[in-house]
Formats: structure tokens, sequence, C-alpha cells
């Protein structure tokens, strides 16, 4: 058994203190880890650079000598103790929904940030206590007991974040044997009425698509922050959803509340415990590179609107704009043409989830994921007359997953294949392992359901003519984004470059064949001309997602079928 003591460190703000008592099982020499990552943020992270004040001491109070080896590894001589006991400060500033953040009012932890484990500690039970003020809550999917918390090992101990505060808000609901239970932070009026009932309603349609939940209860632990934010993190049998402002979360803002949710239970599901080959076990200590985030988060995505829609939470056009914002998320980024989704999942470890990178260099496991799940759902349903659907795949994969089995790309093509009778691995190659433009293969399956996409002009033109987004200001547009092959990319321009919006306002200034001057400045403050020559080629071009306007009595069938429980 490894013993963890968590509080609020009386000498430094903002940090908690840890303190852990391990089994040395005999070694002279005991290595302490800290995790190089955390499950569901696949990317490395320095959690290390939040320690502070480490030390290591026999039980009764002997200092031990340690060695700092990595900057992950605290190496410590162990005296021939059978036990040893450690302390240290974490720096808890963060307040999104993968990190920690503890000032007076709130004791927020994600254990994955900051506790250590050792080779053998891992596999064995974990206790933790926290040390809190009188009259706080606790929020959290761990098991408790009569005097703290208790984990099977230290993988279950830091997939079980904690939510602590005397001004928690929390109510509870059942669907089939798995008890529910919502709890808000950072807002007061709640309409608990309304938020049941939908989160009722998708939770029974996940229920009907998957059947029985892994877990007997699991918990959203809602963090409401005063300033614009969206984030969520999956657990085994619990949420973090970070999310903000506070006071639009139940007007404006409440879409993105049930859309998150919906997501990260389905996560239950799909990556907590369906996992792909290289994530059983977790290596905490370095990269665990997967080529499956079309899956785990792609399908996920995909799942976590339509369950909204097919428990009428959200009606179809409501449905129709969710997907709108995943097609403008593609169309807008030309790295589409460039890397594979096979690729950008293995790269969410080079350059993370938006990082500084070359522009257009890749696509996101999240919005490509979702549309290629779309036409492969619509895939399973014309190939088998609507007998079958992705249902059926994730049905099946939740069965080898309780049968001990993980997944890989072979798997899945074998059970399509079962399904189905068609072999997907042509399929599989022109949509997961080369780079694809989604135009022509959405269309193609959306109008088995009486659907299609219909492309619209940029509204801003100098997006759609130029070929430059970005933020505009005082006569200037900081470019976000250029389109490759554009007149503004052939001129030179630059991702960061300023660019004078004089005289380029409308379309109408820009004849086909004449040429127009640009000026712009870069990073280093040069002033930069050049002339460019306009064509009729548009750039940034949307599409929506539409009903047909002539709609067969089949196509009508199969909508249905796709879009109904």
């Amino acid at each position: 058994m490894t013993y963890y003591t968590l509080s609020r460190d009386p000498e430094r703000g903002r940090h908690i203190l840890v303190n852990i008592r391990f089994a040395t099982y005999g070694a002279g020499r005991l290595a302490l880890e800290l995790p190089n990552w955390r499950p569901g943020r696949y990317e490395l992270a320095n959690y290390a650079r939040n320690v502070v004040g480490f030390s290591a001491k026999t039980l009764d109070g002997q200092a031990l000598s340690y060695t700092k080896n990595s900057r992950l590894v605290w190496e410590i001589e162990t005296e021939g103790a059978k036990e040893i006991a450690v302390s240290y400060s974490y720096y808890a500033n963060q307040p999104d929904a993968g990190a920690c953040w503890v000032d007076d009012d709130l004791f927020y932890v994600n254990p994955v940030n900051c506790l250590m484990y050792t080779a053998a500690s891992r596999s064995h039970n974990c206790s933790m206590e926290l040390q809190l003020k009188a009259g706080e809550q606790i929020a959290t999917g761990m098991k408790r007991t009569s005097t703290g918390f208790l984990a099977e090992d230290f993988d279950e101990l830091v997939d079980c974040p904690l939510l602590c505060s005397e001004h928690l808000q929390h109510h509870a609901f059942q669907v089939d044997d798995v008890a529910y239970h919502l709890w808000f932070y950072g807002i007061n009026e709640i309409p608990w009425e309304q938020v049941t009932r939908d989160f009722i309603a998708f939770t029974k349609v996940q229920h009907r698509c998957m059947g029985e939940l892994p877990v007997k209860e699991f918990h959203y632990l809602n963090l409401i922050l005063p300033f614009k934010f969206y984030h969520g993190v999956e657990h085994r049998n619990s949420t973090v959803i970070a999310l903000g402002p506070a006071i639009d979360v139940f007007t404006n803002l409440y879409s993105e509340l049930l859309g998150v949710s919906s997501h990260e239970l389905f996560h239950s599901w799909n990556v907590k415990y369906i996992k792909p080959a290289e994530f059983t076990p977790y290596d905490y200590s370095r990269e665990n590179y997967s080529p499956l985030g079309y899956v785990y988060e792609g399908f996920t995505t995909y799942y976590g609107d339509l369950f909204l829609h097919k428990s009428g939470v959200l009606d179809w056009p409501a449905y129709a704009r969710e997907v709108n914002a995943y097609l403008k998320r593609h169309f807008d980024n030309y790295g589409r043409y460039n890397h594979s989704l096979h690729e950008s999942s293995i790269d969410t470890w080079v350059d993370g989830y938006g990082g500084p990178a070359a522009p257009n260099r890749r696509v996101s496991i999240y919005a490509e994921g979702m549309l290629n799940a779309m036409i492969l759902d619509l895939s399973i349903r014309q190939n088998t007359n609507n007998e079958h659907s992705l249902d059926d795949l994730m049905r099946a994969l939740y069965a080898d997953a309780k049968a001990g089995k993980t997944y890989n790309e072979a798997s899945i093509l074998a059970h399509l294949h079962k399904l189905t009778g068609q072999n997907y691995r042509y399929s599989f190659e022109k949509h997961y392992h080369k780079p694809i433009s989604l135009e022509l293969e959405l269309n193609r399956a959306l109008s088995f359901v009486g659907c299609c996409l219909v492309a619209r002009i940029h509204p801003d033109p100098i997006a759609a003519w130029l070929g430059v987004m970005g933020t505009d200001a005082d006569g200037w547009r900081t470019i976000t984004a250029i389109a490759p092959g554009s007149p503004a990319a052939k001129a030179g321009l630059m991702v960061e470059d300023k660019f004078s919006l004089e005289n380029h306002t409308t379309k109408a200034d820009w004849k086909e064949g004449e040429s127009t001057e640009l000026v712009w400045v870069n990073r280093l403050q040069r002033q930069q001309k050049a002339r460019v020559t306009h064509n009729e080629t548009s750039y940034f071009t949307s599409y929506v997602l539409e009903r047909s306007k002539s709609i067969s009595s089949e196509q009508q069938a199969a909508f249905e079928r796709w879009t109904q429980c």
C-alpha cells in the first residue's frame, strides 16, 4: 500500500502539499517518478516544473539523500528502511480541465499531474487522505473509505480527479443501474429540471446504443469559469469540464455544455474501456504513440453530437450547425492536403494541440476523425441496407474489451468485413492513411440519407479572394492563416505578419487579371510590398450540411434510421 496525503501548503500560496509513504521492498535505492503526460492529452507535459521543496526521510524523521538524475526521476538512498516518507509542494495555478488549482475556496486536483510512483508501487493499492477545511464537499469518482479514499492501483488513483469546495452544487440521477452525479463549481443558479431532463435523455440513448456503462457511477465535475473557456477531459468514471464565462453557461453556451458532456460520457466506453493496443498499459514515462486517434477521439466526437440529436436534445437545425462547425475546421485547414489522420494522431506528440508549428502542417483527429466517422457510419448503413451501422462496430469492440482484448486497425477491418461482407482496407487507406479533402466523399455518403453539402464563398472578401484570414485592428490584419497558392501566399505573406486592409475591402476592387499592391509588415517590423494578380479562384470556401431538395422514400427512411433511436 502507498499512502498519499494532500492539503493546502500553509507556507506557499496556491500550492498543494503532497506527503507520500512508500514501501521500499528491500531496495537500497528507490526511484520515484512523476508522470510525463496524462491520458486524454496526447502530448508530453512538464509537470516537474511545478515541484518545489522535495525531501525524503525515514518514518522516524532521519533525512535521506537523493539524486535528481532526470527531469522526472528522484532517486533516494533508502538506508535499509522498509518505508520512506516523501514530501514536496506542487504549484497549482492552472484552472483548466486537466490540471490543478488551489485557493482558499477551491481545492482542485488532477492527481496525474502531481503524484509520484515507483515501478514497484504502481500495481499496489493506494490510499489517499485529504486535509481540507471544515465544510468542504468532495466531488470525485474515487472509492471512499472511513478515513479517505482507496484506489486499486496507481492507474486508478490518477484517473480520479477531485473537486473540493464549500460551494459545490450537486444533483444526482439514475439511468438503468448507474448513478450519475452532476457537480458544479463557480455558478449558483442552475436550472436543474432542464439540465437533468437533457442529461437523462442523451444518457439513455448512449446506454441503448452501447449497453451497460463499464462503471456503476459517473461524476460530471464542472468547473465553471468567469472567462471564456472550453475544455473537457475523460476519466474512467468521471469527467472534468471547464467552461465559461459563467454568465453564458445555461444560455449561449448550453449547447457546448451538452456537447462536451455527451462526448466525455461516451469516452467511458471508447478509450477508457475500449482501448487501442498501444495504451495497454499506459507508460507514463514517455510518448504512447497510436495512429488510431480517429477512433478514440474522432468516433467519440461524431457520437457526442449525434446522441444529442437522437435523444431530441438537439433538433435537426441545431445538429446541422454542430456538423457545420467541423466542416469549417476541415475546409479552413489546408493541412488536409499534407497530413493523414494516421500521421496527425502520431504528431499530437510533436506539436500538441495547436502550438507553434508550420502552417497547414496537419489535421485534427477530432474534426477530421468526426467527419470520417460520419462517412464510415453511412457507408456501413448503405452496404448493409440499413441493417448495420457504426454502432455495431462499437458494440463489437466493447465485447472484445469485456473479453480482455484491445484493438488495432486490423481488428476493426475484420469486424467491418464480418458486418458488411465488404473489404474496407482500400477505404481506410484513402481516409486514414493518406491526406484527403472530403467534399466528394461526404456528398457521396450523405446522398444515401437525402442530405448534401452546399458550398458558400467566404463572406470576408479578403479571405475569399486574397486567401488571408486573421484578426483585424486599426486598419491592419494580423494573419492567422494563409491559403496555399493564393495571391497572398505567392506574394510572400506569412502567418503572424500584419497586412494592411486599405483599399482591399471589397471584391469589386479586384478584377480578374488586374494587379493590386499589397503592403504588410513582417514579425521583424520590416515593411514589405508586392503586386499580385487576381484570379477567380476563391479560398476558405465553407460547406454547410442541408437536406436535399428532392428526397426519395428510401432516402427518407435511411435518414430516419440514421438520426432516430
